[in-house]
């Protein structure tokens, strides 16, 4: 119980904040994950090793434990004691493991022997939760190209980073051939995780692709081989890039500039129906439209009447977790 708990702390601190797509999802989560730059700074790696191995710290989460010293060793140069920290942290508490691949402060070990060691660790552990679909390599790719994608939209960026341009044109080119080959990637082929990965990818892309897809996807859902979240997304991303811009599950938020021209407060797009919004989110698996937006510091009254943004707000702008 007390681990379920712990669990759920992360999960909520994973999407808890509004600026996790945009500044990186170690934002919200510095608290519990060190930064190597950080404990350089304040000449405080080997105190944390310390307090770490030692047991000092009662307020931490243990489960990272194995996370943190191979943060601190990566800060001290230490590849040897990284990669053995990080092969722990591995196998011990997986929940991390995609998060790892991306991690800035690991990225000086991407040349290094052991981290073809790493990854394929990575790779074994996430198959063992998928023993019975019917294609493991084609999840595997799925599974990088999901990570592939969250990366370059601040998932695990330490630090800001210039975004790869190319990378959502290759991803998509390669999930186009995919769908092709194999219709829709479904929970039963490749997993939850790797069909999710082939659905932010599409999620992602342009209104036409976007459009392209967006039965398959509902099919898939129907038969509980896609998830109804995901149906709630992508309508709600295809309708607030038509006329009248008005979404029906309030899932589309975008950022509002104040007087002087600068980015700042976000806002939701106009829902139509809303007073019957919950009731639709309830038969789609989501939550209360109030919790929802809470998380990118709305407080959402009902009724309020709101606008859609400008025509020449950038697609980059639209926002959804």
């Amino acid at each position: 119980m007390k681990r379920m708990l712990i669990l759920a702390a992360i999960i909520g601190l994973f999407i808890g904040s509004a600026n996790a797509q945009l500044y990186g999802i170690f934002k919200p989560i510095g608290k519990i994950i060190l930064f190597a730059d950080s404990l350089k700074a304040k000449n405080t790696i080997d105190w944390q090793i310390d307090q770490i191995k030692n047991n000092r710290n009662t307020k931490r989460v243990k489960q990272l434990d194995d996370y943190n010293l191979a943060v601190c060793y990566i800060a001290k140069n230490d590849t040897d004691s990284t990669c053995f920290y990080l092969a722990r942290q591995i196998i011990h508490f997986s929940f991390f493991n995609r998060l790892i691949l991306s991690d800035s402060d690991f990225g000086r070990l991407h040349a290094s022997p052991c981290w073809k060691v790493i990854s394929d660790k990575i790779d074994s552990v996430f198959l063992t939760t998928i023993p019975t679909i019917k294609e493991p390599k084609l999840a595997l790719e799925l599974f990088h190209i999901y990570e592939r994608d969250q990366h370059i939209r601040g998932y695990g960026l330490k630090y800001i980073e210039e975004e790869l341009t190319n990378v959502d044109s290759l991803n998509i080119l390669r999930v186009e051939e995919i769908i092709k080959e194999y219709g829709w990637p479904t929970y039963s082929l490749v997993g939850k995780e790797a069909a999710n990965g082939a659905f932010m990818v599409i999620q992602h892309s342009n209104y036409a692709i976007q459009k392209k897809y967006l039965n398959q996807i509902v099919d898939a859902a129907k038969n509980k081989e896609a998830s109804a979240g995901s149906v709630a997304l992508i309508q709600d991303r295809i309708l607030t890039k038509e006329p009248p811009y008005n979404q029906i599950y309030g899932t589309q938020v975008f950022k509002t500039q104040d007087n002087t021209g600068k980015w700042s407060k976000y806002t939701y797009y106009p829902i139509k129906d809303e007073e019957n919004v919950d009731a639709r989110r309830k038969e789609m698996g989501l939550g209360p439209l109030k919790d929802y937006l809470k998380r990118f510091d709305i407080d959402y009254v009902p009724g309020t009447k709101v606008q859609p943004p400008p025509k020449l707000q950038k697609d980059y702008l639209h926002k959804q977790l």
